[in-house]
């Protein structure tokens, strides 16, 4: 899959904006995990999507523009274990569908179904907001 940046984060790559030297200790396994799962959805066949970041956020869109975003990843802790929380928008009364996963392998898989069900609304709020 080529994860295509959008217009307004040209500059770095990916790979470089997770790079474990650029974020503090107290991230814990974010940086790995995200350069894992970057590197698992370039061997994985799709079609190109947009991509952008708001912080450790990785976020999927079908347009150059980070206003609408489908898919959103976070790494997270819980029970002392970190996970990939994927999470896609829809429509309301939802707003949203969330899964988590504790490998890259199965984020990957979790992203490709939010996208094939994800919906853009005007201006989801990445903090996943209600409209």
């Amino acid at each position: 899959m080529e994860l295509k940046l959008i217009t307004g984060q040209k500059g770095k790559t990916l790979l470089e904006f997770y790079s474990q030297e650029k974020w503090p200790s107290n991230w814990g396994d974010m940086p790995k995990m995200m350069t894992e799962l970057i590197n698992q959805l370039y061997e994985t066949d799709h079609p190109t999507i947009w991509v952008f970041t708001s912080h450790a956020e990785l976020l999927f869109t079908n347009e150059d523009d980070y206003q609408h975003w489908q898919v959103l990843v976070t790494v997270v802790k819980m029970s002392n274990q970190y996970l990939y929380k994927i999470t896609a928008a829809q429509e309301s009364p939802w707003h949203h569908l969330t899964g988590f996963a504790d490998n890259a392998a199965s984020a990957t898989k979790l992203i490709i179904s939010g996208l094939s069900v994800a919906t853009i609304g005007k201006s989801r709020n990445i903090f996943l907001d209600s409209d």
